[in-house]
C-alpha cells in the first residue's frame, strides 16, 4: 500500500514537471509582438472655410492703400491631389485719388474719389501637396466708389457736393497656402481686378465734374495675406 502511494506521488511530481517545463518551452518560443506604428493622417483641403485677409491694394497710376475684409468658402479635393472650389470675399479700402481743375483765374474745380469696398465670387482649382497648396482663382467682382467736387472761387467762397457710383467687372489671381494645424491654413493671394466703367458725376454750383478711377478704367491690384479655419465636410456626411 505504502508503495502504491509513494508511486502515485511519484508520477504525479513528475507529470507536473513534464507540464511545467512545457509551459517555460512555449513561453520561450511565442513570438513577441509590437505596437504597429501609428500614421500620421493625410491632410484634407477639402469643406467649408471662413477666415480674414489684410494687405494693401494699388491702382496703375501709383496710389496705394490698405485693404482688408473677409472671406467664406467652399473646397472639394479629388484625384487626391487636385482642388476646386468657390469662394466669395468682401474688401474694404483706403484708396482714393484726387485731381485739380483750374478754370477762370481765382477758380479751383478739385475732384475726388475713394473706393470703398471690394467684393467677388471666384472660382478655384488648385494643386496640393502633404500641407501645401497652390491655386489660379478668377470670377466677377464689384466695387463701390464715393465721388466729390469742390468749386473755389477766390473772394466769395466754396461748395462742396458729394455722390456715389457702383461698378463690375472681373478678377483674376492667384496664391498659395500652408495647413499649419488640422483647422487652420495661412496664405499670401494676389488678385487683378478690371471694372469697365468705374465712375460718375457731381452736380456742383460750378457746374458737373466726373470722378473716376483712371478716366474710368478701374484697374486695381491687391496682394494680401489670409487666415482661415476650416470646417467640416458637411456635405459627404
Amino acid at each position: 500500500m505504502k508503495s502504491f502511494k509513494y508511486l502515485a506521488l511519484t508520477t504525479t511530481a513528475l507529470t507536473l514537471g513534464f507540464i511545467s517545463a512545457a509551459f517555460a518551452a512555449d513561453m520561450r518560443a511565442a513570438p513577441a509582438y509590437k505596437a504597429a506604428p501609428v500614421v500620421a493622417p493625410v491632410p484634407t483641403w477639402q469643406g467649408f472655410y471662413v477666415g480674414g485677409h489684410a494687405g494693401g491694394g494699388w491702382i496703375k497710376d501709383g496710389d496705394s492703400g490698405f485693404v482688408g475684409g473677409g472671406q467664406i468658402g467652399y473646397n472639394w479635393q479629388f484625384a487626391p491631389n487636385w482642388l476646386i472650389g468657390v469662394e466669395g470675399d468682401f474688401t474694404w479700402t483706403d484708396l482714393g485719388q484726387s485731381s485739380s481743375l483750374f478754370v477762370p483765374p481765382g477758380t479751383t474745380l478739385t475732384a475726388r474719389s475713394d473706393l470703398n469696398w471690394l467684393a467677388s465670387v471666384r472660382g478655384r482649382i488648385g494643386y496640393t501637396w502633404d500641407r501645401f497648396l497652390v491655386y489660379f482663382t478668377g470670377g466677377g467682382a464689384w466695387a463701390d466708389l464715393d465721388g466729390s467736387a469742390t468749386l473755389t472761387v477766390a473772394g466769395v467762397g466754396t461748395a462742396t457736393a458729394t455722390a456715389n457710383a457702383n461698378a463690375s467687372g472681373w478678377v483674376l489671381g492667384g496664391g498659395g497656402e500652408y495647413m499649419f494645424a488640422p483647422n487652420w491654413s495661412f496664405g499670401v493671394e494676389y488678385l487683378h481686378y478690371t471694372f469697365d466703367n468705374i465712375s460718375g458725376t457731381v452736380a456742383g454750383p460750378g457746374g458737373t465734374a466726373s470722378f473716376s478711377f483712371n478716366g474710368g478704367d478701374g484697374d486695381v491690384d491687391v496682394v494680401r495675406a489670409r487666415l482661415n479655419y476650416k470646417f467640416g465636410d458637411w456635405l459627404t456626411r
